[in-house]
Parts: C-alpha cells; sequence; structure tokens
C-alpha cells in the first residue's frame, strides 16, 4: 500500500505493540542506548560531550529511556562511536553507533 503523503503503513500496522513505529520517531543511537542499559540492567547513566553537544540526541536519549535516569556522577557513560574514549574508561559494550563504558 503506497500513500501519496508518505505516510507509512508500517507505523500503525502494529498499534498495540510497546515499539511500534519507533524507528521512524527516534534515531539508532537514541534506540540503541535503550537497548544497551536495559541489557546491562543500568539505574541511571552519563552522556559524553559528543551527546550533550547534540540538543537532538542530548533530549531525546533522556526522554526515552526514562525512568532510567541521567545522572552527572554516573560511571556508566555513552560515547559515540566518533569519539575518542579517555584511558581510564574500559568499554563495556560497543554498538554499531554508541559505545557504553565505565569511567
Amino acid at each position: 500500500m503506497h500513500f501519496k503523503s508518505g505516510f507509512k503503513y508500517e507505523i500503525i500496522k502494529n498499534p498495540f505493540n510497546k515499539n511500534a513505529g519507533i524507528s521512524y520517531a527516534l534515531s539508532a543511537e537514541v534506540i540503541e542506548t535503550n537497548k544497551v542499559l536495559k541489557k546491562q540492567k543500568a539505574i541511571n547513566f552519563n552522556l559524553s560531550e559528543g551527546f550533550k553537544n547534540n540538543s537532538y540526541l542530548y533530549q531525546r536519549t533522556i526522554e526515552y529511556n526514562y525512568p532510567i535516569r541521567m545522572n552527572e556522577t554516573s560511571k556508566l557513560i555513552f560515547f559515540l562511536n566518533t569519539e575518542e574514549i579517555p584511558n581510564d574508561c574500559k568499554i563495556i559494550e560497543t554498538e554499531k553507533h554508541l559505545k557504553l563504558t565505565r569511567c
């Protein structure tokens, strides 16, 4: 089915699915943060300067991951794959767009 307005049928195909249409609403980086945090059973996290300097990624990551909260003092820090990881940080998990570290 094709709609002239650009509407995507996949978005409403499973309206009661918890994550229906999420890939259309959020960037892959934001979705990956949630996947990693749930897998690690984290209660809080922090974001690198790369995340913080991008207002979209910063805001959406905080909103989408609630009730897991961002905490400036958290040892779990997300870095974009394009960022340099400080020497005192250990990489816990690497995804396509980001890395979770313990610093």
